[in-house]
């Protein structure tokens, strides 16, 4: 349990940085991030495919709200 909340941590650092780095709001798809693992860990009872999924799912959000396109 300590070291998927310290995945958790992780995974929110590194969203945030990954939409910094985009140009887009870090702390904000970072908190996505953390809530979606919080939430995740009431709703998937597998211990470390949760936070996949949460970073999956912020990352689909990150990209499906983009608003320049190449």
């Amino acid at each position: 349990m300590i070291f998927e909340f310290l995945l958790v941590i992780g995974a929110t650092i590194a969203m945030g940085r990954f939409a910094e780095s985009d140009n887009q709001q870090g702390f904000k798809w970072g908190a996505i991030t953390f809530g979606l693992c919080l939430l995740s860990l009431f709703i998937i009872p597998l211990p470390f495919l949760r936070v996949l999924l949460a970073c999956g799912v912020t990352f689909g959000l990150m990209t499906a709200t983009k608003k320049t396109y190449y």
